[in-house]
């Protein structure tokens, strides 16, 4: 057994930690480690002590195995020794299971030995305040004084399963697979692992992070980023400490493996228990979402979701396209597959007549050849392949969902072989299977596959109980695909006057202004080439009279002022106005209005501006800053209804043309953009355009904090037309 963890200590780091620096080194030693001492180690049953203990033998981890005791003298037939300075001979790894007030002792004989790397398993640390965070705080100096990788405290261990170990307390052993699992919650690690060998479903490695006092999830992101034995991230979080740093690691490491993270306390009342539960702040959860979704991270919002997506992207080749064909032996679930797809945006492949003639040569006459293709349920295992693979050599399918229900003959595992052996021969084609059968489905393809001597007897397929879930799943890919597709970023060249901007935002600063009037906001919009209506100002009705009769009318009336931002709320905006008879009324309507509220000496002029017709759409787009963040991007439903429906998001500035595209489709603010009934669909590049240009500003111009643009209106004819300005300095 030594000599086998040899040589997968080896293989792997010739292949995979060539460039690695001293701390990933170190970091080996708590995957792959020859030696492991338990600190801590007992005989009493049920105790931590002794289930890491358990899982270690049971587990056959390979290497030597120390307990370490002053009580004890032997441990699950191993003798024991009082301490690690005990132990002559190296210890790569260290499992501290003791009272917290022992553990800085511990740490201290630790580095006595040399050792480099310990994992914490012992709580009452930062998690429950008072004195636990000055004992956090020194745990800390210490492992940076002594240059010692700690995991936890507060955690439940490490696990290892191409090294065969198994430092935790969980209570199964996992199945071996290439997923990279890290957890700030020790009880949901445990419990994910248990569920697991239900679908076949392995890990390769799993830490459980606990309170992330040393190492964080961020120094497993890049580790794993390394080791090509895993080719899967899983992440559930509380927290995280450093937003920028976590985007930028993710943000590479996305681009060669996929990343699945839970980010929790999105709630109040889930903050207020993550800071009991961690010690630590969840943080706004909109900033928070907008970094995840900028970086590539696929967040999931619920467990169900978490592991659907992780069985998909874990076992599914990637597909050259996105078009989706389903085979079903009973019809149910086949059309609510198709509305789950359609409710998904998934396009469902249209088969050509050359497929359907193939599908009709074996099927039976009562079977569907249209997607979904319906084999029916007395199908054969045989004619339920055939239609598989006449699908997968389809070139109008990319994607293949394949239902089975056991209905009259248990085809499950044959079919499931079947299909394992369809996904090597069409490597380029996508399978996924949604399977209603009996709960010994997962032992029975196990045992199947011991007796035809494969050594993976695990699933090489994503086969899921639902069909919301195996559609999720695939939506996933098909954004996997996408995002991969588009590591190649486009860039937006474009040209802009920056001098008429540092202009107007040296005059106001010179002036003591930081809302810059809408006057000069819409310039600086102009400036760079955003779709701003016509407009002019004026201080008097001659001048107005003259600059709408140049604009044409409607024309629509506001006030521009340093000082007030809201317009709406003091009756400065006046719309549709149709011809110069209204133009006067109106004008003096306003000019009494302001007078009469006491804001008239606050206006520095009035701005005319064309009307935009048949607008019943409306956007709105704008940056943010953030303390400690920085700028970022907004998009969604805009107008007086903006803070009321709330239906915006958010992105890191700058901006790419793949990150405009993501944050348009984020939200419902996306459908306004398409066919809505009666007008036409609006150009995506021209509002992918003003995003990016937005975003840019900020860049060129970090003294702005905000900008707004609200309302962003689209014309019954898909014109896209920006009617007003806001920008802070």
């Amino acid at each position: 057994m030594k000599e086998s963890l040899t040589k997968t200590q080896s293989k792997r780091k010739g292949n995979t930690m060539n460039a690695k620096n001293a701390k990933f080194q170190k970091m080996d030693k708590l995957f792959y480690p020859k030696s492991v001492a338990v600190i801590g180690a007992s005989n009493k049953p049920g105790s931590v002590g002794n289930e890491i203990m358990k899982r270690l033998i049971s587990f056959k981890f390979p290497g030597q195995i120390y307990p370490i005791s002053l009580k004890e003298k032997e441990i699950e037939g191993l003798a024991c020794y009082a301490s690690v300075l005990d132990i002559k001979k190296n210890i790569d790894l260290v499992i501290i299971a003791v009272p917290n007030s022992v553990v800085l002792n511990v740490i201290d004989e630790c580095h006595s030995a040399k050792i480099s790397a310990a994992v914490v398993i012992s709580a009452g640390f930062k998690e429950v305040g008072g004195s636990g965070i000055e004992l956090e705080n020194e745990l800390v100096r210490k492992a940076k004084k002594y240059e010692m990788l700690i995991v936890g405290p507060n955690c439940l261990g490490v696990i290892n399963t191409k090294s065969c170990l198994n430092a935790t307390f969980a209570p199964l052993n996992p199945l071996a697979g290439s997923i990279g699992f890290a957890s700030q919650s020790g009880a949901l690690g445990s419990g994910i692992i248990n569920i697991l060998p239900q679908i076949s479903l392995g890990i390769g490695q799993f830490v459980s992070l606990g309170n992330s006092a040393v190492l964080t999830a961020e120094d497993f992101l890049e580790y794993w980023e390394q080791d090509n034995n895993i080719k899967l991230i899983m992440l559930y979080v509380e927290s995280i400490k450093n937003l920028q740093n976590f985007k930028k690691i993710c943000s590479r490491v996305t681009k060669t493996k996929p990343i699945l993270i839970i980010k929790s306390g999105r709630s109040s009342v889930g903050a207020k228990a993550t800071a009991s539960h961690t010690g630590s702040l969840a943080g706004d959860d909109i900033t928070i979402s907008a970094f995840i979704a900028s970086s590539g991270v696929i967040r999931e919002l619920n467990l169900r979701d978490f592991i659907s997506t992780a069985q998909v992207l874990s076992t599914c080749s990637m597909p050259q396209g996105e078009k989706l064909a389903i085979i079903t032996n009973a019809g149910g679930p086949g059309i609510i597959s198709a509305d789950c797809a359609e409710d998904e945006g998934i396009q469902l492949a249209v088969l050509t007549d050359e497929t359907k003639i193939k599908l009709k040569k074996f099927l039976s006459s009562q079977a569907s050849i249209n997607n979904p293709v319906d084999v029916v349920a007395s199908a054969s295992l045989e004619q339920v392949t055939n239609a598989a693979e006449v699908l997968l050599k389809a070139s109008e399918v990319d994607i293949l969902l394949v239902i089975y229900l056991y209905i009259t003959k248990k085809n499950d595992v044959a079919l499931t072989l079947e299909l394992e052996r369809l996904r090597k021969k069409y490597p380029n084609k996508a399978i996924v299977a949604m399977f209603m059968t009996t709960a010994d489905f997962a032992e029975n393809l196990r045992q199947e596959k011991k007796q035809l001597n494969q050594k993976d007897t695990s699933l090489n397929i994503p086969i899921l109980n639902y069909p919301s879930d195996a559609i999720h799943g695939i939506k996933r890919l098909i954004e996997r695909q996408k995002l991969l597709n588009g590591t190649k970023k486009e860039s937006l060249n474009f040209t802009a006057d920056k001098k008429r901007v540092a202009d107007i935002i040296a005059n106001a600063q010179m002036r003591g202004i930081t809302k810059i009037s809408t006057l000069e906001s819409l310039e600086i919009f102009n400036a760079y080439n955003l779709p701003v209506v016509k407009f002019g100002s004026a201080k008097t009705f001659i001048q107005a009279k003259k600059i709408a009769k140049n604009i044409g009318y409607p024309v629509t009336i506001k006030i521009s002022s340093d000082t007030i931002s809201h317009k709406t709320d003091v009756g400065g905006v006046v719309t549709n106005i149709k011809d110069e008879k209204m133009l006067k009324v109106e004008w003096g309507n306003l000019t009494k209005r302001l007078q009469e509220v006491g804001i008239a000496d606050q206006i520095n002029n009035i701005v005319i501006m064309e009307q935009v017709k048949n607008s019943q759409r409306e956007l709105v787009a704008g940056i943010a800053t953030k303390e400690n963040i920085g700028k970022l991007a907004m998009f969604g439903i805009g107008g007086i209804f903006i803070e009321t429906l709330r239906e915006v998001a958010f992105s890191p500035c700058p901006l790419t043309p793949t990150d405009a595209d993501a944050l348009i489709n984020s939200t419902k603010a996306k459908d306004l953009l398409g066919n809505v009934r009666g007008h036409l669909p609006a150009d995506l590049k021209i509002m992918k355009e003003i995003l990016i240009k937005l975003s840019q500003l900020v860049v060129d111009f970090p003294q702005i904090k905000e900008v707004d643009a609200n309302p962003i209106m689209i014309s019954k004819q898909g014109e896209i037309f920006l009617v007003d300005a806001r920008v802070i300095i």
